[in-house]
C-alpha cells in the first residue's frame, strides 16, 4: 500500500514535468524544421526530447508501483483527447493563460503528437498484471505452484537380498556328472542301462544276444 501512494506521489510530481518537456522541446524542434529563428540549438532540444523519454522509460519499466505510469499516462492522453473531442468544455475549464492560441503547453500546442505517444505508451505499461504484484510474490509462483512432495511409503524400504554366491568347481563337476545320459541296452524284456562290469564291452543294437 505505501509503494502505491509513493507512486501517486511520483506521477503527479512528474507529469508537469514530462508534458512541459515535450511541449517545449517539440515547438523548438517545430521552428527549426520550418526554418524559422530559434535561441535554442537543434541538439538542444532533441537532447531535452531525450531526457523526456527516458524518464518515460522509468516509469514504464520500473517495478516500484506502476501508478505512477498510470497517473502521468492518463494526464498526458487524456487532454489532448479531451481537447480533441470536446473543445469547448476543456476551454472553460483552463486558465486564461493556457487558452491563449501562442500557449505552449496547450494541449492542442505543438506538443500535441508526442503528448499522445508518450501517454499511450505509460498508460498501456500501468495495465500489466505483473507491475501490481509485489516484489516478494514473483509472478511464476503465482500461476505455476510448486508440486508436492512424492507420498513416501509407511516403513522401512526393504533391503534386496545379496547376489548367492556361485556354487564350488567340484559340485560344478558332480552335478554336471549325474545330468550326463546313461546308455542303454535293448533285450528281450525292454530297454536296461549298461552297469557294473559290462562298461568295458561295446554295445551293439540288434537282437539282443
Amino acid at each position: 500500500m505505501v509503494r502505491h501512494l509513493l507512486g501517486l506521489l511520483a506521477g503527479v510530481a512528474v507529469t508537469p514535468l514530462l508534458w512541459v518537456g515535450v511541449a517545449w522541446a517539440g515547438d523548438q524542434i517545430a521552428r527549426h524544421a520550418a526554418g524559422q529563428e530559434s535561441s535554442v540549438p537543434l541538439p538542444t532540444a532533441c537532447a531535452v526530447l531525450m531526457g523526456v523519454g527516458l524518464l518515460g522509460a522509468v516509469l514504464a519499466a520500473t517495478r516500484f508501483s506502476p501508478l505512477a505510469a498510470f497517473v502521468s499516462g492518463g494526464v498526458l492522453l487524456g487532454g489532448p483527447l479531451w481537447a480533441l473531442l470536446d473543445p469547448g468544455s476543456l476551454t472553460q475549464l483552463l486558465p486564461a493563460w493556457l487558452v491563449g492560441s501562442d500557449s505552449l503547453v496547450h494541449p492542442l500546442g505543438p506538443g500535441l503528437p508526442l503528448l499522445c505517444t508518450l501517454g499511450t505508451l505509460l498508460f498501456l505499461s500501468a495495465l500489466v498484471p505483473s507491475r501490481w504484484r509485489s516484489r516478494s510474490q514473483p509472478w511464476s509462483e503465482e500461476v505455476y505452484p510448486p508440486l508436492p512432495p512424492p507420498a513416501r511409503e509407511h516403513g522401512p524400504t526393504p533391503t534386496p537380498p545379496p547376489p548367492a554366491d556361485p556354487p564350488p568347481a567340484s559340485d560344478q563337476a558332480d552335478d554336471l556328472a549325474t545330468r550326463t545320459t546313461l546308455p542303454f541296452r535293448r533285450g528281450e524284456d525292454g530297454i536296461h542301462p549298461l552297469a557294473g562290469d559290462d562298461d568295458h564291452h561295446t554295445r551293439v543294437f540288434g537282437d539282443g544276444r
